[in-house]
């Protein structure tokens, strides 16, 4: 097998099947780190409002809506946070990347861009019904990725 850097990109949101992506990737770029240490790159698709994550990270302070770009900064903090935090203690490269658009369209176009080796993402396994109703992140990635995909199960 020859050996060369592998380029690691997981999607992040701050959900617990994301936190285990990361672990995952983490995980994976940890099993090389001689002469060609792998890299991971952890991308976040941002939405259109930020009131989408009200749920999953409540404001800190003040009032909910107001100051939008700080309320971005909170919540890319806490969607990174894992990451960061796993990548540190266990001196894995890492390189945190905030893309706009739909997620799967942005995570598939930084793969492009960065020529990735492997996506990895987490799928909360709705079923094929519900998946065909409103459509998943992962299973178009799966489709159109320009690479190999690892896909973690909730």
């Amino acid at each position: 097998m020859l050996n060369y850097r592998k380029k690691i990109l997981v999607a992040v949101d701050g959900s617990a099947v994301s936190d285990k992506a990361v672990y995952e990737a983490i995980w994976m770029a940890g099993c090389s780190k001689g002469a060609f240490p792998n890299k991971v790159y952890a991308v976040f698709a941002k939405v259109v409002h930020s009131d989408d994550y009200l749920d999953m990270f409540p404001p800190s302070t003040g009032p909910v809506g107001g100051e939008e770009d700080s309320r971005w900064e909170e919540i890319i903090d806490q969607v990174f946070l894992v990451a960061r935090k796993l990548a540190a203690e266990n001196g894995v490269d890492l390189e945190t990347r905030v893309v706009p658009g739909p997620p799967a369209e942005s995570i598939i176009r930084l793969a492009k861009e960065i020529d990735a080796d492997v996506i990895v993402i987490g799928s909360t396994g709705k079923g094929r019904v519900v998946r065909s109703l409103l459509g998943s992140v992962s299973t178009e990635v799966m489709n159109k990725a320009p690479c190999s995909v690892y896909l973690v199960r909730a």
